[in-house]
């Protein structure tokens, strides 16, 4: 189908996207178009978990694609779907980018009754300068930060350090 990028969101099929504000639900567009009985466009969504999702690809008799299972096939409205980040682009974002204060109010640990626990970054300045120097980096963790894409070629090359001592990892 042919739908203008406004009305889709820009998405298109086999793109990697999750929903917005939920990075850890991770899919794979599947279809964009119209689906019979609601008005605009709606992206079908392949959901890596196999019950994420509401159906097989398949609404009301008619089927918009194929899922991978009887319950990780979802439609969405474009406006709930994120496109996600390519490897540096998150790599930037969690190594080099800086907290707003709503973001540092909302850090904390659970105590061993569950109740919240508020932290504090103590040498935090410091912290963050060491960590943004890439070429010293000997591990990463870039879980759940919504990445769909490796990127343009060669960018993590010249972004990421390519020789690592023995037993360092980095876990995307």
């Amino acid at each position: 189908m042919d739908e203008s990028s406004d009305e889709s969101g820009g998405f298109h099929v086999d793109q990697r996207v999750h929903i917005a504000g939920d990075p850890r639900r991770i899919g794979v567009v599947r279809y964009v178009g119209v689906v019979k009985g609601h008005e605009g466009t709606w992206v079908g969504v392949d959901w890596d978990g196999d019950d994420d999702g509401k159906h097989d690809g398949s609404v009301a008799g008619v089927r918009y694609f194929d899922a991978r299972t009887p319950r990780s096939g979802s439609l969405v409205r474009p406006r709930s779907l994120c496109g996600g980040v390519s490897v540096c682009e998150a790599v930037e974002r969690r190594y080099r980018g800086n907290y707003t204060k709503e973001e540092e109010d909302e850090m904390y640990v659970l105590s061993t009754r569950n109740n919240r626990v508020s932290i504090e970054f103590v040498g935090k300045n410091k912290v963050q300068e060491k960590l943004s120097r890439f070429e010293d980096l000997i591990g990463a963790s870039l879980a759940y930060l919504g990445i769909s894409s490796a990127g343009p070629l060669l960018q993590i090359n010249a972004t990421i350090p390519t020789s690592k001592p023995e037993g360092a990892g980095f876990d995307w």
